[in-house]
Protein backbone atom coordinates (compact mmCIF):
# COMPACT_ATOMS: atom_id res chain seq x y z
CA UNK A 1 0.00 0.00 0.00
CA UNK A 2 2.63 2.38 1.28
CA UNK A 3 4.40 1.14 -2.37
CA UNK A 4 1.28 2.55 -4.22
CA UNK A 5 1.20 5.33 -2.79
CA UNK A 6 5.03 6.38 -3.62
CA UNK A 7 3.86 5.30 -7.18
CA UNK A 8 0.86 7.97 -7.07
CA UNK A 9 3.06 10.69 -5.83
CA UNK A 10 5.88 10.11 -7.83
CA UNK A 11 3.43 10.25 -10.78
CA UNK A 12 1.69 13.43 -9.98
CA UNK A 13 4.72 15.23 -8.86
CA UNK A 14 6.11 14.68 -12.40
CA UNK A 15 2.73 15.49 -14.35
CA UNK A 16 3.11 18.48 -12.61
CA UNK A 17 6.05 19.36 -13.52
CA UNK A 18 5.53 18.66 -17.26
CA UNK A 19 2.38 20.51 -16.89
CA UNK A 20 4.30 23.33 -15.36
CA UNK A 21 6.99 23.14 -18.06
CA UNK A 22 4.11 23.41 -20.76
CA UNK A 23 2.57 26.21 -18.85
CA UNK A 24 6.39 27.95 -18.78
CA UNK A 25 6.62 27.58 -22.48
CA UNK A 26 3.10 28.70 -24.00
CA UNK A 27 3.62 31.97 -21.88
CA UNK A 28 7.34 32.15 -23.13
CA UNK A 29 6.04 31.83 -26.78
CA UNK A 30 3.36 34.19 -26.16
CA UNK A 31 5.74 37.04 -24.61
CA UNK A 32 8.75 36.49 -26.62
CA UNK A 33 8.72 39.28 -29.51
CA UNK A 34 7.78 37.67 -32.87
CA UNK A 35 10.40 37.98 -35.07
CA UNK A 36 9.57 38.70 -39.00
CA UNK A 37 13.10 40.97 -40.46
CA UNK A 38 16.15 41.59 -39.25
CA UNK A 39 17.10 38.18 -38.54
CA UNK A 40 16.75 35.18 -36.52
CA UNK A 41 13.39 34.60 -38.27
CA UNK A 42 12.95 31.48 -36.83
CA UNK A 43 9.24 30.73 -36.70
CA UNK A 44 8.84 31.23 -40.92
CA UNK A 45 11.79 29.62 -41.15
CA UNK A 46 10.26 26.21 -39.89
CA UNK A 47 6.66 27.07 -41.55
CA UNK A 48 8.60 25.87 -45.05
CA UNK A 49 8.25 22.01 -46.45
CA UNK A 50 10.64 20.06 -45.50
CA UNK A 51 13.78 19.75 -48.15
CA UNK A 52 12.25 21.87 -50.23
CA UNK A 53 14.69 24.69 -50.06
CA UNK A 54 17.92 24.60 -52.08
CA UNK A 55 19.84 27.65 -50.81
CA UNK A 56 20.44 28.93 -47.55
CA UNK A 57 21.85 32.23 -46.47
CA UNK A 58 23.68 32.90 -43.61
CA UNK A 59 25.81 35.42 -42.26
CA UNK A 60 24.60 38.82 -40.28
CA UNK A 61 22.82 42.01 -41.48
CA UNK A 62 24.72 42.10 -45.14
CA UNK A 63 23.06 38.63 -45.91
CA UNK A 64 19.34 39.85 -44.99
CA UNK A 65 19.52 43.07 -46.25
CA UNK A 66 21.53 41.62 -49.51
CA UNK A 67 20.12 38.29 -50.34
CA UNK A 68 16.05 37.95 -51.37
CA UNK A 69 15.29 34.33 -52.01
CA UNK A 70 12.19 35.34 -54.05
CA UNK A 71 13.44 37.34 -56.67
CA UNK A 72 16.60 34.54 -56.65
CA UNK A 73 13.67 31.99 -57.45
CA UNK A 74 12.15 34.47 -60.47
CA UNK A 75 15.09 34.50 -62.69
CA UNK A 76 16.50 30.83 -61.65
CA UNK A 77 13.93 28.42 -59.87
CA UNK A 78 16.01 28.10 -56.84
CA UNK A 79 14.27 28.44 -53.82
CA UNK A 80 15.89 29.70 -50.50
CA UNK A 81 15.95 31.18 -47.56
CA UNK A 82 18.30 33.70 -45.31
CA UNK A 83 18.87 32.60 -42.01
CA UNK A 84 20.73 35.37 -40.77
CA UNK A 85 21.42 37.65 -37.80
CA UNK A 86 22.03 40.91 -36.75
CA UNK A 87 26.08 41.32 -36.24
CA UNK A 88 26.14 37.16 -36.00
CA UNK A 89 29.33 35.78 -35.12
CA UNK A 90 29.99 32.81 -36.52
CA UNK A 91 29.70 30.32 -33.47
CA UNK A 92 26.11 31.24 -33.47
CA UNK A 93 26.15 30.83 -37.58
CA UNK A 94 27.35 27.16 -37.23
CA UNK A 95 24.71 26.01 -34.56
CA UNK A 96 22.36 27.66 -36.87
CA UNK A 97 23.62 25.67 -39.83
CA UNK A 98 23.41 22.17 -37.44
CA UNK A 99 19.50 23.75 -36.69
CA UNK A 100 18.71 24.21 -40.13
CA UNK A 101 19.87 20.75 -41.16
CA UNK A 102 17.53 19.14 -39.36
CA UNK A 103 14.97 20.44 -41.58
CA UNK A 104 16.52 21.34 -44.86
CA UNK A 105 18.58 19.26 -47.43
CA UNK A 106 20.23 22.89 -49.49
CA UNK A 107 22.46 21.93 -52.25
CA UNK A 108 24.27 24.62 -50.81
CA UNK A 109 25.07 27.03 -48.37
CA UNK A 110 26.20 30.65 -49.22
CA UNK A 111 27.74 32.26 -46.26
CA UNK A 112 28.39 36.20 -46.17
CA UNK A 113 31.98 36.21 -44.91
CA UNK A 114 31.92 39.90 -43.43
CA UNK A 115 31.68 37.70 -40.14
CA UNK A 116 35.16 36.74 -40.34
CA UNK A 117 35.94 39.90 -38.57
CA UNK A 118 33.31 40.08 -35.83
CA UNK A 119 34.39 39.66 -31.98
CA UNK A 120 34.15 37.17 -29.84
CA UNK A 121 30.60 38.87 -28.91
CA UNK A 122 28.54 40.73 -30.58
CA UNK A 123 25.15 43.35 -29.87
CA UNK A 124 23.07 40.83 -30.81
CA UNK A 125 23.36 37.68 -29.03
CA UNK A 126 20.00 37.52 -27.00
CA UNK A 127 18.08 38.66 -30.27
CA UNK A 128 20.23 36.03 -32.53
CA UNK A 129 19.38 32.94 -29.77
CA UNK A 130 16.17 33.26 -28.13
CA UNK A 131 14.72 33.07 -31.20
CA UNK A 132 16.27 29.67 -31.86
CA UNK A 133 13.86 26.58 -31.43
CA UNK A 134 14.61 24.61 -28.15
CA UNK A 135 16.93 22.08 -29.02
CA UNK A 136 20.31 20.68 -28.34
CA UNK A 137 21.55 23.09 -31.07
CA UNK A 138 19.99 25.95 -29.15
CA UNK A 139 22.15 25.14 -25.99
CA UNK A 140 25.20 24.61 -28.06
CA UNK A 141 24.93 28.07 -29.10
CA UNK A 142 24.10 29.24 -25.14
CA UNK A 143 26.81 27.38 -23.89
CA UNK A 144 29.55 27.81 -26.55
CA UNK A 145 28.28 31.05 -28.29
CA UNK A 146 26.55 33.06 -25.49
CA UNK A 147 28.44 35.75 -23.31
CA UNK A 148 28.60 33.91 -19.52
CA UNK A 149 25.89 36.65 -18.24
CA UNK A 150 23.36 35.77 -20.76
CA UNK A 151 22.98 32.41 -20.83
CA UNK A 152 20.58 31.74 -17.96
CA UNK A 153 18.28 34.06 -19.25
CA UNK A 154 18.44 32.30 -22.77
CA UNK A 155 17.54 29.13 -21.42
CA UNK A 156 14.79 30.51 -19.31
CA UNK A 157 13.87 33.32 -21.57
CA UNK A 158 10.64 33.75 -19.66
CA UNK A 159 12.80 35.86 -17.72
CA UNK A 160 14.22 37.90 -20.35
CA UNK A 161 10.32 39.02 -21.48
CA UNK A 162 8.54 38.99 -18.87
CA UNK A 163 8.23 42.64 -18.26
CA UNK A 164 5.87 42.48 -22.11
CA UNK A 165 3.00 41.78 -20.92
CA UNK A 166 1.09 44.99 -20.73
CA UNK A 167 2.00 44.71 -24.56
CA UNK A 168 0.53 41.59 -25.43
CA UNK A 169 -2.05 41.01 -27.86
CA UNK A 170 -4.64 38.95 -29.56
CA UNK A 171 -1.65 38.87 -32.33
CA UNK A 172 0.65 37.53 -29.78
CA UNK A 173 -1.86 34.84 -28.17
CA UNK A 174 -2.42 33.78 -32.21
CA UNK A 175 1.41 33.36 -32.90
CA UNK A 176 1.70 30.67 -29.93
CA UNK A 177 -1.55 28.92 -30.52
CA UNK A 178 -1.39 28.77 -34.39
CA UNK A 179 1.54 27.36 -36.29
CA UNK A 180 3.40 30.36 -38.35
CA UNK A 181 3.20 30.54 -42.12
CA UNK A 182 5.54 30.53 -44.32
CA UNK A 183 5.94 34.42 -45.94
CA UNK A 184 7.04 36.30 -48.76
CA UNK A 185 10.33 38.20 -46.97
CA UNK A 186 11.79 34.12 -47.16
CA UNK A 187 13.86 35.80 -44.12
CA UNK A 188 15.34 39.24 -46.29
CA UNK A 189 14.66 42.70 -44.73
CA UNK A 190 14.19 45.23 -47.77
CA UNK A 191 15.20 48.86 -46.55
CA UNK A 192 13.50 51.57 -48.73
CA UNK A 193 16.08 54.36 -47.84
CA UNK A 194 19.44 55.91 -49.34
CA UNK A 195 21.04 57.82 -46.57
CA UNK A 196 22.78 61.10 -47.30
CA UNK A 197 25.83 61.06 -49.64
CA UNK A 198 26.43 57.33 -49.63
CA UNK A 199 27.87 55.58 -52.48
CA UNK A 200 29.97 59.10 -53.60
CA UNK A 201 33.10 57.68 -52.56
CA UNK A 202 34.04 54.27 -51.09
CA UNK A 203 35.85 53.57 -48.20
CA UNK A 204 38.39 50.72 -47.98
CA UNK A 205 40.18 50.07 -45.04
CA UNK A 206 41.37 46.93 -42.99
CA UNK A 207 38.45 45.89 -40.52
CA UNK A 208 40.11 45.59 -37.13
CA UNK A 209 40.01 42.15 -35.50
CA UNK A 210 42.38 41.05 -33.05
CA UNK A 211 44.66 37.61 -34.37
CA UNK A 212 43.39 35.40 -31.19
CA UNK A 213 39.35 36.57 -33.12
CA UNK A 214 40.22 35.99 -36.35
CA UNK A 215 42.03 32.73 -35.64
CA UNK A 216 38.88 31.37 -33.80
CA UNK A 217 36.56 32.52 -36.43
CA UNK A 218 38.37 30.37 -38.83
CA UNK A 219 37.88 28.03 -36.31
CA UNK A 220 34.37 27.94 -36.31
CA UNK A 221 34.29 28.54 -39.93
CA UNK A 222 36.05 25.09 -40.45
CA UNK A 223 33.31 23.62 -38.50
CA UNK A 224 30.72 25.61 -41.25
CA UNK A 225 32.61 23.99 -43.95
CA UNK A 226 33.06 20.53 -42.65
CA UNK A 227 29.13 20.27 -41.68
CA UNK A 228 28.19 21.81 -45.15
CA UNK A 229 29.96 18.62 -46.43
CA UNK A 230 28.66 16.21 -44.11
CA UNK A 231 24.92 17.13 -45.79
CA UNK A 232 26.08 17.24 -49.39
CA UNK A 233 26.34 21.12 -49.61
CA UNK A 234 28.49 22.78 -51.24
CA UNK A 235 30.11 25.58 -49.38
CA UNK A 236 30.14 29.59 -50.90
CA UNK A 237 31.34 32.25 -49.07
CA UNK A 238 30.76 35.91 -50.80
CA UNK A 239 31.67 39.46 -49.95
CA UNK A 240 29.02 41.13 -51.65
CA UNK A 241 29.04 44.88 -53.12
CA UNK A 242 29.90 47.19 -50.53
CA UNK A 243 31.34 50.93 -50.53
CA UNK A 244 32.31 50.18 -46.88
CA UNK A 245 35.28 47.36 -47.78
CA UNK A 246 38.73 45.75 -47.17
CA UNK A 247 41.52 46.37 -48.92
CA UNK A 248 42.08 43.47 -52.00
CA UNK A 249 45.13 42.69 -49.21
CA UNK A 250 42.72 41.55 -46.73
CA UNK A 251 40.28 39.89 -49.33
CA UNK A 252 42.99 37.85 -50.81
CA UNK A 253 44.11 36.47 -47.03
CA UNK A 254 41.07 35.99 -46.19
CA UNK A 255 40.26 33.84 -49.67
CA UNK A 256 43.77 31.81 -48.70
CA UNK A 257 42.65 31.18 -45.07
CA UNK A 258 39.36 29.69 -46.14
CA UNK A 259 40.58 27.58 -49.12
CA UNK A 260 43.16 26.18 -46.39
CA UNK A 261 40.06 24.65 -44.62
CA UNK A 262 38.31 23.27 -47.28
CA UNK A 263 39.61 23.66 -50.93
CA UNK A 264 36.45 23.14 -52.59
CA UNK A 265 34.66 25.98 -51.30
CA UNK A 266 33.51 28.27 -53.85
CA UNK A 267 35.16 31.76 -52.33
CA UNK A 268 33.73 35.43 -54.43
CA UNK A 269 35.03 38.73 -53.79
CA UNK A 270 32.41 40.85 -55.06
CA UNK A 271 32.86 44.07 -52.87
CA UNK A 272 33.73 46.06 -56.01
CA UNK A 273 31.53 44.78 -58.46
CA UNK A 274 28.50 47.27 -58.83
CA UNK A 275 29.33 48.28 -62.41
CA UNK A 276 29.57 44.24 -62.96
CA UNK A 277 26.11 43.74 -61.74
CA UNK A 278 24.60 46.80 -62.82
CA UNK A 279 24.12 48.71 -59.37
CA UNK A 280 24.35 52.07 -58.87
CA UNK A 281 26.04 52.97 -55.87
CA UNK A 282 24.52 56.28 -55.11
CA UNK A 283 20.77 54.84 -56.00
CA UNK A 284 21.27 51.04 -54.65
CA UNK A 285 23.17 51.49 -51.06
CA UNK A 286 21.16 52.07 -47.94
CA UNK A 287 24.76 52.81 -46.61
CA UNK A 288 27.89 51.97 -46.67
CA UNK A 289 27.31 48.53 -46.35
CA UNK A 290 24.02 47.19 -46.74
CA UNK A 291 22.18 47.56 -50.51
CA UNK A 292 18.51 48.72 -50.24
CA UNK A 293 15.67 46.95 -51.73
CA UNK A 294 16.07 47.95 -55.08
CA UNK A 295 19.86 46.94 -55.03
CA UNK A 296 19.13 43.60 -53.32
CA UNK A 297 16.55 42.96 -56.07
CA UNK A 298 19.28 43.64 -59.22
CA UNK A 299 21.86 41.87 -56.97
CA UNK A 300 19.90 38.85 -56.29
CA UNK A 301 18.70 38.59 -60.08
CA UNK A 302 22.03 38.51 -60.99
CA UNK A 303 22.94 35.92 -58.01
CA UNK A 304 20.12 33.77 -59.49
CA UNK A 305 21.44 33.54 -62.65
CA UNK A 306 25.46 32.81 -61.27
CA UNK A 307 24.53 30.17 -59.25
CA UNK A 308 22.79 28.55 -61.86
CA UNK A 309 25.10 29.43 -64.79
CA UNK A 310 28.30 29.81 -62.67
CA UNK A 311 27.90 27.46 -60.11
CA UNK A 312 25.43 24.76 -61.65
CA UNK A 313 22.52 24.40 -59.44
CA UNK A 314 19.94 22.66 -60.64
CA UNK A 315 16.82 23.53 -59.06
CA UNK A 316 14.75 20.38 -57.13
CA UNK A 317 11.37 19.14 -58.12
CA UNK A 318 8.50 21.21 -55.84
CA UNK A 319 5.27 20.15 -55.09
CA UNK A 320 2.56 21.79 -57.10
CA UNK A 321 1.36 23.11 -53.99
CA UNK A 322 4.53 24.64 -52.74
CA UNK A 323 5.46 25.55 -56.32
CA UNK A 324 2.64 27.90 -56.36
CA UNK A 325 3.22 29.33 -53.71
CA UNK A 326 7.20 30.40 -54.75
CA UNK A 327 5.46 32.01 -57.99
CA UNK A 328 3.24 33.81 -55.72
CA UNK A 329 5.74 35.12 -53.87
CA UNK A 330 8.31 35.81 -57.12
CA UNK A 331 5.14 37.89 -58.35
CA UNK A 332 4.45 39.73 -55.11
CA UNK A 333 8.75 40.73 -55.29
CA UNK A 334 7.88 41.54 -58.59
CA UNK A 335 4.98 44.28 -58.13
CA UNK A 336 7.47 45.69 -54.78
CA UNK A 337 10.06 46.24 -56.68
CA UNK A 338 8.41 48.02 -59.81
CA UNK A 339 6.74 50.49 -57.05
Amino acid sequence: MKRLNKGKECFFALLFLLLTAVMINFVSDVLRPAQTMYGATWSSFRAEPEDSLDVIYLGSSFAYCDFNPSVVYDVSGLTGYVMAGSEQPLSITYWYLEEIFRTQSPSAVVLEGTSLYFKEYQNYTQQNVSQMPFSVNKLGAIFTASEENLRTGLLFDLSLYHSRWKEVGKSDLKKAIRPVEANHYKGFTPIDQVLDGVGETPFVHDRTVSEEDYASNLEWLGKILALCRAHGAQPIVTFNPSYTRCTPEAYARNKADILALDAGTLVYDWSDGFEEMGLIPTEHLYDGGHLNKDGAAIFSAWLGRFLTDEVGLVPRTQTEENAAAWAKSAAWWRAENQK
